[in-house]
């Protein structure tokens, strides 16, 4: 049985409209999972939040992935809680909480820095709001990668990420 979606009886994703919200936690880390129907198609946006020792700190945000199939999204979920190393998560470039404010889905944009190590991917809004630029970082290097609808964009990075780390002697 899927850890995102348990048995009916514990399910704890509440349908809106078309679209799915749900929670699952660890002990470092919460997960949220957000199904949209979009113009675009459908889209599972998966976050994970840090969870805070320190209760005065504010929470760190994340997202782990955007993808057309709820599958892609179980997979990452299962290789993030593995070793969160082996998946780049995107810090937000706005600190927004994922929320449903009433019956509506709160989002926030998918942009912001993966970081890993001394590495990093940039995603950017474009003027076009269902595209992403994405410039791989590298000490002062700066790599364009692309311009992509959200899917390919996640799916590009986790491919150049992997890529890069099969090809690190240091890995």
């Amino acid at each position: 049985m899927s850890k995102l979606i348990p048995r009916k009886a514990e399910n704890p994703f509440q349908p809106f409209g078309s679209s799915y919200f749900g929670e699952v936690a660890t002990d470092t880390f919460l997960y949220r999972l957000l199904h949209l129907s979009l113009d675009a198609g459908e889209r599972w946006y998966l976050y994970a939040t840090r969870i805070q020792e320190d209760k005065n700190t504010d929470a760190v945000e994340y997202v782990l992935g955007v993808f057309d199939n709820i599958g892609q999204a179980e997979y990452f979920l299962m290789l993030h809680q593995g070793n969160e190393l082996k998946i780049p998560a995107l810090r937000l470039a706005q600190p927004v909480v994922l929320r449903v404010e009433a019956g509506i889905p709160c989002y926030p944009v998918y942009a912001g820095v993966y970081r890993v190590g001394f590495k990093s991917y940039v995603v950017a809004k474009t003027d076009d709001p269902e595209v992403r630029s994405v410039n791989y970082v590298q000490s002062y290097k700066t790599q364009y990668l692309g311009e992509f609808d959200e899917v390919a964009c996640c799916l590009a990075i986790y491919t150049h990420f992997d890529t890069r780390l099969r090809g690190c002697s240091m890995c």
